[in-house]
């Protein structure tokens, strides 16, 4: 342990430097091309990580024998979002620093350091609150108490609370500032081809499911990977186990998360494969906290309809019944269909339709994050049967306009977004170093 910190506080007394060796040395780099295959929804995902193609591949900056840099963006966004009893749970506006990749060790990219730095309080948020008042505020102040009086889940919180006090106290911190934070920081070596295994904190093996099923894209896990790549006798493209602990939802920095590698409450085996041109798909047993979980997601392209590039359809099965600290929740199940769209190299979306079941947030083994709703899929989805479209604008190279919005349609259920929309402008600064074109 000692060794890997040291490793580690190697790796990020070098990133800074790096940083700023990339973006000098990408200044007579060619312009960044559009990726016309792009999805909507990963149009949406570069809006918020920024990654760009370069023109030529043959001019590559100095740093590249060192320095991966996959993202580094700013996201300026308003948020309004009301909650199942109809209180504006969000209103104002919201901001995201983000930076990603990885540090070469040797020549042949096998040895790296990986790192994803962000702002944001929580597993789920890395969006910081600068401007209006935030959720934490808005309960202290007794905004949205009115909401859950004489609701059928106001009874439960109040159990919840005396049950479960631990819980209640991982969620009283507000999401306000603009600190930094490393969420994932880790070793991965390749020594050779067909084996990868990683070390530290890193994000989730989603195959080509999303957050909608999955978990938050902001999330993170402490522990080991292995990953194997043997397609010819293993039929998969690669399989690979997981096994990490899961937790510390209000503990974005991994070097405050250090206790987390001395327990495993998250365990994971999964398969990718890319059946043909045309069609990939990918599966997952997830063992958390008591629970078993199933997930299988594909993708398919059918440019030839002319209405839309792609399908999506991702689904996951819970199986068991878990006891949070004396309440009994029973297993779910829930999907999500999204059909995708690049109208242009510009202007690109997505329109979809989720439905995650109303015991989604049992996966944390609290019985107050249960109480509140607080899922731990992606922010924006949340639980319940809601359709939604995100759009995304490439205003130029470096500055992308998107929007998101999404209304929860079914039962009425215990959920912090019944209704929610996003807006906002994300600053590619990978690209603005590489390119060479004029912005404005």
């Amino acid at each position: 342990m000692k060794n890997s910190r040291l490793l580690c506080a190697a790796a990020l007394a070098l990133i800074p430097h790096l940083c700023l060796a990339q973006q000098l040395a990408l200044n007579n780099a060619p312009a960044p091309a559009v990726d016309n295959t792009a999805t909507a929804s990963s149009a949406v995902s570069a809006a918020v990580t920024g990654t760009v193609a370069s023109k030529n591949s043959d001019q590559k900056p100095l740093t590249d024998r060192w320095l991966a840099l996959k993202t580094f963006s700013h996201s300026e966004r308003f948020r309004s979002e009301y909650n199942f009893g109809d209180a504006h749970v969000f209103e104002g506006g919201q901001e995201r620093s983000f930076l990603e990749g990885r540090v070469k060790l040797d020549a042949g990219d096998r040895y790296s350091i990986g790192f994803r730095a962000s702002t944001g309080h929580y597993f789920n948020w890395a969006f910081s609150d600068f401007a209006g008042k935030s959720e934490a505020q808005r309960v202290n102040e007794g905004d949205l108490r009115g909401s859950f009086a004489g609701s059928p889940y106001a009874a439960e919180r109040i159990l919840a609370a005396a049950a479960d006090p631990a819980g209640r106290a991982l969620l009283s911190n507000p999401s306000t500032g603009w600190g930094v934070s490393m969420r994932e920081l880790n070793f991965s070596a390749t020594p050779v081809k067909a084996l990868t295994v990683e070390f530290g904190s890193f994000g989730f093996e989603r195959g080509v499911a999303t957050e909608a099923t999955t978990f938050d894209e902001d999330g993170y896990l402490d522990g080991e990977r292995v990953m194997v790549r043997m397609p010819k006798r293993l039929f998969f493209d690669q399989i690979g186990f997981t096994s990490a602990f899961f937790g510390n939802v209000n503990t974005p920095s991994m070097f405050d998360r250090g206790s987390a590698f001395k327990h495993s409450n998250y365990r994971q085996v999964f398969a990718n494969k890319q059946w043909n041109d045309r069609v990939a798909f990918s599966a997952e047993y997830n063992w958390l906290n008591d629970t078993n979980t199933l997930r299988e997601a594909a993708v398919v392209k059918t440019p030839e309809t002319k209405i839309v590039d792609g399908v999506r359809f991702e689904m996951y099965q819970r199986l068991n019944t878990v006891n949070l600290q004396g309440l009994n929740v029973a297993g779910g199940s829930g999907f999500a269909v999204t059909l995708q769209k690049s109208v242009s190299n510009r202007l690109s979306g997505d329109v979809g339709f989720a439905a995650i079941d109303k015991d989604y947030s049992v996966y944390f083994g609290d019985r107050f994050f249960h109480a509140v709703a607080f899922a731990l899929n992606g922010d924006q989805y949340g639980l319940g049967k809601r359709p939604f479209i995100h759009a995304s604008y490439k205003v130029n190279p470096v500055v992308t306009a998107y929007g998101f919005y999404t209304h929860e349609t079914g039962q009425e259920i215990n959920t912090l977004n019944k209704q929610g929309v996003n807006a906002g402008l994300t600053f590619d600064l990978k690209a603005l170093a590489n390119t060479e074109k004029r912005i404005f």
